[in-house]
């Protein structure tokens, strides 16, 4: 981390504006990664009802055997299919079934969060840095041009 100080320090408001940018836009992009479409047994959900890995509440695509496409959250679920906003679509209607799944790995996405939050204050802190003077004890000194 210390590392990072002297790429900073000699750099531009524009540039340093720039370099906060691009760490959120990376925190935003990893965010975003961490959830993904897994596909379900459509054969599996009719024998198996509920579907392994589908909950109320989770994020469901439907694609159907004349193939048109849905995406709902779950909130009926029965032997026969899955009900959300759009409708009711049974098992033996469909072709596709996905469901977002989180990703589940040992990952500590909390600190990583909390990382990248304190590096881009640190950026921020040395971008006002300019403008800081630390005039303890006594009064501050100021260089007439």
């Amino acid at each position: 981390m210390l590392r990072i100080l002297p790429l900073i320090r000699n750099r531009s408001r524009a540039e340093v504006k720039l370099i906060s940018r691009y760490l959120l836009a990376v925190l935003v992009f990893n965010l975003a990664a961490c959830a993904s479409m897994q596909t379900v047994s459509v054969e599996g959900a009719m024998q198996n009802s509920p579907p392994r890995g589908i909950d109320y509440g989770s994020l469901v695509k439907v694609t159907t055997l004349d193939n048109q496409k849905a995406e709902f959250r779950v909130t009926d679920i029965t032997e026969t299919g899955l009900g959300g906003k759009p409708g009711f679509y049974a098992y033996e209607n469909m072709k596709e079934l996905k469901v977002e799944k989180s990703g589940e790995s040992n990952t500590n996405w909390t600190g990583i969060l909390m990382g990248v939050l304190g590096v881009a204050a640190l950026v921020l802190l040395i971008d006002n840095a300019d403008s800081v003077a630390v005039c303890s004890p006594s009064p501050c000194q100021t260089s007439n041009p």
